[in-house]
């Protein structure tokens, strides 16, 4: 390849990538909002039911399994709170998700400026939550958002460099 050509190739791999992303960050949002729904259309306690008796056949076959007995605790005592917040929450960031991986891929030019202002918001969230739960998820989420802005980043200029 040459020297002129790796550019090139390097933008269409760049491009590949911000494309691959949105399709997963869009299933994840679609993913979310149907999974705010399930809890709106269940009756209260479901949810936790269902996890426990997950968390039990898993701990039949393995006594020690820490995530069946981590979720097995969290079910323990039904929270209605707990499931309203998750609904609301749920169907907020699913629909902002997939609205603006939605209008990333339409290439409307304010969805770049608002997915990144979105996405910084949401890592200062999982900063903040990592604080005070130490959640080590929260800071691998964040990662992945750091590379999705980048990836916008990059999109956004040379969508840019592309309508001079």
């Amino acid at each position: 390849m040459s020297a002129q050509n790796a550019p090139q190739a390097a933008s269409k791999w760049a491009h590949l990538s911000f494309l691959v992303s949105m399709i997963g960050k869009g299933l994840l949002g679609l993913g979310q909002i149907i999974g705010g729904l399930a809890l709106a259309f269940t009756p209260s306690g479901t949810l936790n039911g269902l996890v426990l008796r997950l968390a039990q056949f898993e701990l039949v076959e393995d006594p020690n399994d820490f995530m069946a007995k981590w979720a097995q605790s969290a079910a323990a005592t039904p929270h209605i709170a707990n499931e309203t917040f998750y609904t609301i929450y749920l169907l907020i960031h699913g629909g902002l998700n997939l609205s603006l991986v939605l209008a990333l891929l339409a290439e409307f030019r304010w969805a770049y400026s608002v997915s990144l202002l979105a996405l910084v918001g949401f890592i200062a969230y999982q900063f903040n939550k990592f604080a005070h739960t130490g959640d080590i998820m929260m800071i691998v989420l964040s990662v992945i958002d750091i590379f999705v802005i980048w990836l916008i980043w990059r999109e956004w200029k040379a969508h840019q460099r592309a309508t001079k």
